[in-house]
């Protein structure tokens, strides 16, 4: 029924033991690593990605300028060109 003394002391000698936490304290440490390296790799990726997006806004946001730069141009050469014309009339006008 009970077990028997020879059976209750066989286990893992304490070399075995300590060996067996050794192991498994190297393996925590393993991915402990490979989990820092993830993260990382991640962040870098993200960064990479919104650097490309910056950029991108910028190119669009020089783009606009230069845009808006023709549009007040082309707006200031259209009011030249009414002043003129209104002149024009006027001198024939009087």
């Amino acid at each position: 029924m009970g077990v028997s003394a020879k059976a209750r002391q066989q286990g893992v000698s304490r070399r075995q033991f300590e060996q067996s936490i050794i192991d498994m304290m190297d393996d925590m440490q393993r991915l402990e690593q490979k989990i820092s390296l993830k993260a990382d790799e991640v962040v870098f990726t993200m960064a990479v990605a919104h650097r490309k997006e910056i950029d991108r806004l910028q190119e669009e946001i020089l783009t606009m300028r230069a845009e808006i730069k023709d549009l007040k141009r082309n707006q200031k050469d259209l009011h030249m060109e009414k002043s003129f014309s209104m002149a024009g009339r006027k001198t024939r006008l009087i």
